[in-house]
């Protein structure tokens, strides 16, 4: 990324998934005692309360790696993908385990099934990402 690129992700208003990540970071750097328990809720306050990914990014800025992938999107597939995995929790799970059914269908011979599975999959990760979203 260049320098001008980097400023300008700084500048993306984050989103419900990116604060997501952020808190579950926060939850992992308290678990690992990197941060006190008053630290910890501080900063949880502050990642609800920013408006841009930088201000996110650096509430990170001081503790040890790994550092939240905040903004970071798989380079190809539909958005709603994107944004299921980055949110994680019940998209991200829904999206893997249906994948999973919808291959074993298909392995199984069960085409029509497995394609109407499918859909209904891709309905209801949508769904489940953009109520998450709100």
């Amino acid at each position: 990324m260049l320098p001008d690129d980097a400023l300008e992700e700084n500048a993306v208003w984050v989103d419900s998934a990116d604060r997501k990540v952020a808190m579950r970071a926060l939850d992992e750097h308290r678990a690992e005692e990197h941060l006190s328990a008053a630290e910890h809720d501080r900063r949880r306050d502050l990642a609800q309360q920013v408006q841009t990914r930088g201000e996110l990014r650096a509430l990170f800025a001081d503790l040890p790696a790994p550092h939240p992938l905040i903004g970071e999107v798989p380079a190809s597939g539909p958005a709603w993908i994107a944004n299921a995995l980055r949110a994680g929790g019940g998209a991200g799970l829904l999206l893997v385990t249906g994948g999973v059914i919808v291959a074993a269908a298909l392995l199984a011979g069960w085409w029509v099934p497995a394609l109407l599975f499918a859909c209904l999959l891709a309905v209801a990760t949508i769904f489940v990402t953009t109520v998450g979203q709100r």
